[in-house]
């Protein structure tokens, strides 16, 4: 590994915090399924036309987005992705893990390898991960549709790699996790 390396890796947050940020805004919902003006996402979507159209060329440097002539863009195929209404969102993944609670629990990372405890959750919030929704309606939601697209995404997976496989003398099966039993029933006949 060489300097530039280490280098990607230091300034890789400023990556996910630009896909973030173009998710929390509306900007791959904005675009749609068509090329369109700059300005005119930053008017439907009320922001600062000039920092938008800055927005619009970083996502666009992540291969989120297309620019065209004429400061129009358009959506990449890896851009739908993050797409509340794409069958494989990865939205609300993105809006959990770059959001400002996960972010926040990170700056712990150092005392926590220090002392031997874990729980950033908690150091930050002072409960635990699945307690947190509760008590925050914003974050409950945003789980919630990451851990739908997360466990839509990995079923996938699973099916792909059971795929050919004899159950028939399988007589117990379980789905364990933090979701809504997804491929407990995408297994099930």
């Amino acid at each position: 590994m060489d300097k530039g390396a280490v280098q990607e890796m230091i300034f890789g947050r400023w990556r996910s915090q630009t896909l973030y940020a173009g998710v929390k805004l509306g900007v791959f919902e904005a675009l749609g399924q068509k090329e369109k003006d700059a300005a005119l996402i930053a008017k439907e979507l009320t922001l600062d036309p000039a920092l938008s159209y800055r927005l619009l060329r970083a996502l666009a440097c992540l291969g989120l987005i297309s620019e065209h002539a004429g400061r129009r863009f358009s959506l990449t195929s890896a851009g739908e992705f993050l797409r509340a209404d794409h069958p494989e969102t990865m939205r609300g993944m993105a809006l959990l893990e770059e959001g400002p609670e996960h972010y926040a629990i990170w700056k712990h990372l150092p005392d926590m390898v220090r002392d031997g405890r874990q729980g950033g959750f908690v150091r930050e919030f002072g409960r635990m991960a699945f307690e947190h929704p509760a008590q925050n309606p914003e974050y409950a939601e945003v789980f919630d549709q990451a851990m739908s697209s997360f466990s839509s995404n990995e079923t996938a997976w699973v099916l792909d790699a059971l795929s050919g496989r004899d159950f028939s003398k399988t007589s117990h099966f379980c789905d364990v996790g933090g979701g809504q039993g997804h491929l407990l029933c995408s297994v099930l006949p």
